[in-house]
């Protein structure tokens, strides 16, 4: 279906930001690593003995206002080190969750760079996806929100901690893990120089839903789309060749783009002259995903709010984003069929029940 996106873009009001609240959804693009609370880095790294002593939240804070991509892979890390435990792993899902509940996010899928926690601190495979799951457990009893997980490999590892991470994914299967992705710095490393390990879990029932045409070209979406993934991590760069967006829309390919990212890290000037405006009137279906929400001060409505003063997109087509998103899952036909189906009646009992 065809959103519509207007030259002139409306203003955003309480009464909007309730609707959209009230729109069951599902953020399917945002980094576990990236939406700890900073309360909860400031916990771990106590715990962990790390480099935050005698930080507040405040000192976070403003240590945490991005300046350049060099300063976000500085801050991403530092998230990431304060990860020690199954336990961690857990609170982290279970806060993300709370906080998702209380904008109307019903399922998230989120990514876990599970192979940099293994390779940085030698955290086995087992006590990384033990406490994923736990954490699931915790989000769907205490928030209602239904939790899947993506395992992702980082582009400037070598193909054999590619392999590792594909293998995960697959013994993962039973514990929450839908997805192989493929995240980190794009330009010269695509989606392709992993080949043989992404064919190989996909061979094995794993997706591959990698980040691609964010910071490099529409190129890099079209050697993604030689995997046949159901969705795509950003890909608005599409737009430049029309016949990548061609490819897009016979495949339905689904594009997960981040708007308040997108502005952050400046692979976007304004939201008013962004790639993905075209995109949605050509009929690409896009959802709306959070990304990194604590490095950005990005939530999932905020994307709703900006997607409509940023992009244009009028008001009647919020519901559409949202249903695209329950539409678009990776967790099966069953848990998918009854996110959708409950949209309309919120308090039917919750699909996905691990």
């Amino acid at each position: 279906m065809v959103v519509v996106v207007r030259t002139r873009h409306r203003g955003w009001s309480r009464e909007l930001d309730s609707f959209v609240v009230g729109l069951p959804k599902a953020d399917l693009h945002v980094h576990l690593e990236g939406a700890l609370r900073p309360a909860t880095v400031l916990d771990l790294d106590r715990r962990g003995g790390g480099q935050l002593a005698g930080m507040d939240e405040q000192q976070l804070s403003e240590l945490f206002r991005f300046r350049d991509f060099r300063h976000f892979a500085d801050l991403y890390s530092t998230c990431t080190t304060v990860f020690r435990a199954p336990e961690d792993f857990a609170r982290a899902v279970a806060e993300l969750a709370e906080d998702l509940a209380r904008q109307g996010v019903v399922y998230a899928e989120v990514t876990c760079s599970a192979i940099t926690h293994h390779r940085d601190r030698g955290l086995p495979f087992d006590e990384v996806v033990d406490g994923l799951w736990a954490g699931a457990r915790t989000a769907l009893r205490d928030s209602g929100v239904v939790v899947r997980f993506v395992l992702d490999h980082v582009r400037d590892l070598s193909l054999d901690d590619c392999w590792l991470t594909a293998q995960w994914c697959v013994l993962g299967r039973d514990r929450g893990v839908v997805a192989l992705g493929l995240g980190g710095y794009e330009p010269g490393r695509p989606a392709s120089l992993f080949a043989d390990a992404v064919r190989w879990a996909i061979g094995r029932g794993v997706p591959f839903v990698p980040h691609a045409g964010e910071a490099a070209g529409a190129d890099a979406v079209r050697d993604a789309l030689a995997f046949a993934p159901p969705r795509l991590g950003h890909g608005f760069r599409a737009a430049e060749d029309p016949a990548v967006v061609g490819e897009l829309l016979d495949r339905g390919t689904v594009l997960e783009v981040c708007l308040t990212s997108n502005l952050r890290t400046g692979v976007v000037a304004d939201l008013a002259e962004h790639p993905v405006r075209a995109l949605l009137a050509r009929g690409v279906p896009v959802v709306l995903g959070s990304d990194d929400p604590v490095l950005f001060g990005s939530t999932v409505v905020g994307e709703y709010e900006q997607a409509v003063t940023g992009l244009g997109v009028e008001p009647d087509d919020l519901p559409v984003l949202a249903r695209t998103s329950l539409e678009s899952v990776l967790a099966g036909p069953e848990v998918r069929d009854a996110l959708v189906a409950a949209r309309d009646r919120p308090a039917a009992s919750q699909p996905g029940e691990p």
